[in-house]
């Protein structure tokens, strides 16, 4: 029993890990698509705000762009990153997405371009003398700011819009080595009269650098590898426990039933089982016990039936040769004919045993070829002096010719002995849709009720064996039927007894 719950902690300890790993997986990966989502919604959001407010452009100027952009930032926008026309790095406002710091350099901080931003405690320039820059590919624009003005030294604006832009190429950009493409969720470009004059690239803050997420997040990573885990230890050593518990009764029967079945004793019952597969197996060894038990009586039968088959012509013989001996019985040829009459039954009784045994020989094997249906019978009923009638089709039977002569020979010898003698038994022959071939043969009569076992060994119909024969033709029919891989069945339909044999089609 210590093994079985092994194998059921275990088994329950993997499935309830393996659901916990399930479910950390969904956590991550649902994470990870709230982290995209939110990127891109962030950045979605800013655009909206970003063409509502574009009205408020006056001047012809990217500074006033610039202004108009810091202005509709959000607390969830990080930083910007300013580009000029040919899509070079200028400068930084703001943070990472992680909240770095990110610098500008410091050669820019007199281009009026760059608007003058003081420090708030908000978005500021950080200006450093020193920067490392790594390059970075950045995706095309996703939006444009067209600018539109009049011609003439001083450009006045006519007009300004805010709307999607064509994807274009990425473009690969050396930014402060704190920036990955990661960080960039979008950028907007700014164009005076189709020309473009520089990018804005948004940054925005990563989901988990808030610190109520980040904090749900540990908490959950705690609550899985923590409590989750232990929990799911005791909670499979306790389910173990139950189910082995439950479990080990019903073994302990089961094992006493296959104790009693082992020491011949076949009158077992099983209680009912609570589980499925328990069930199953009490059920198979009910099934079992009955037929051993009926095996056991069959055996017994075999033994008696037996005894009387091959006792009857012995008891006859030793009757006729004492009233010889003792000169009741004339020695003449009568007498002799006698003897030998009882002498050929009792050898052909052991001939049928002899043969019934060799057919259960494991090494035994059918040989099949093709073999002409009416020409076999025929030469089964000359041979053997039947009265038997060959009807059907004169089909080719892919059989071992011994064997199928053989079984035809018993069938039709019981129909001749067991049969109306008024009504010649008739054999008929035919071909299915599958290849397959059968021969059906038909006498007048009735089977017995109940039913025997006609398949079993010296199982006759005639149970007060008033009738001559081994007991031994069916069985024989069935063997040889096994070894070619058919079947045999025997059936009563309109006062006619049917014996049909079915022989597989010819593989190939």
């Amino acid at each position: 029993m210590r093994h079985h719950f092994l194998r059921l902690f275990l088994s329950i300890m993997l499935i309830v890990v393996a659901l916990i790993l399930v479910q950390v997986a969904i956590l991550l990966v649902g994470s990870y698509r709230a982290s995209v989502s939110w990127r891109s919604r962030v950045f979605e959001e800013f655009a909206e705000a970003v063409q509502s407010a574009i009205w408020e452009i006056s001047s012809a100027d990217e500074d006033s762009v610039y202004r108009l952009m810091l202005s509709n930032t959000s607390e969830r926008i990080s930083g910007l990153l300013l580009r000029n026309g040919d899509g070079e790095f200028i400068a930084t406002i703001g943070r990472s997405s992680m909240g770095e710091q990110l610098p500008t350099p410091d050669r820019y901080r007199s281009r009026s371009s760059i608007p003058m931003i003081p420090y708030d405690g908000g978005m500021h320039i950080a200006y450093r003398s020193s920067i490392e820059y790594t390059d970075v590919k950045i995706e095309s624009p996703k939006y444009e700011i067209a600018l539109r003005t009049s011609d003439g030294l001083i450009p006045v604006l006519q007009d300004v819009s805010f709307r999607p832009m064509a994807e274009g190429q990425a473009m690969t950009v050396a930014l402060p080595e704190a920036l990955t493409d990661q960080d960039i969720v979008g950028s907007i470009a700014i164009t005076v009269n189709g020309e473009i004059k520089g990018y804005i690239d948004v940054l925005v803050f990563r989901i988990n650098y808030y610190s109520p997420t980040a904090f749900l997040m540990e908490s959950l990573i705690s609550v899985f590898f923590f409590i989750a885990i232990p929990l799911a230890f005791i909670l499979s050593i306790v389910l173990a426990a139950v189910v082995s518990k439950r479990n080990e009764k019903a073994v302990r029967e089961i094992q006493e039933a296959l104790g009693s079945l082992s020491r011949g004793e076949f009158d077992i019952s099983l209680p009912k089982q609570h589980t499925e597969e328990m069930a199953v197996i009490a059920s198979s060894i009910s099934t079992l016990a009955e037929d051993l038990k009926r095996h056991q009586i069959s055996r017994k039968e075999w033994i008696r039936n037996i005894s009387h088959d091959l006792n009857t012509p012995v008891t006859s013989l030793n009757i006729l040769i004492d009233g010889a001996l003792d000169h009741v019985f004339p020695l003449d040829d009568k007498l002799i004919q006698a003897i030998k009459k009882e002498n050929d039954t009792l050898s052909k009784r052991i001939a049928s045993v002899g043969y019934y045994s060799y057919l259960l020989s494991p090494d035994v094997k059918a040989d099949p070829i093709d073999v002409g249906s009416f020409g076999i019978a025929g030469d089964v009923i000359a041979v053997n002096k039947l009265s038997c009638s060959v009807s059907g089709d004169d089909i080719a039977i892919y059989a071992d010719p011994s064997l199928l002569s053989r079984a035809l020979l018993e069938v039709i010898r019981n129909a001749d002995i067991y049969g109306d003698s008024s009504v010649v038994p008739d054999i008929s022959f035919r071909r299915r849709g599958d290849g397959s071939a059968v021969a059906e043969i038909r006498n007048k009569g009735n089977l017995p009720k109940p039913l025997p076992q006609f398949f079993e060994p010296w199982a006759r119909g005639d149970e007060s064996r008033t009738q001559g024969g081994s007991g031994l033709g069916l069985p024989i029919v069935y063997q040889i039927m096994e070894l070619h891989g058919g079947s045999v069945s025997i059936s009563e339909r309109d006062g006619f007894v049917i014996v049909r044999l079915s022989f597989p089609p010819k593989k190939g």
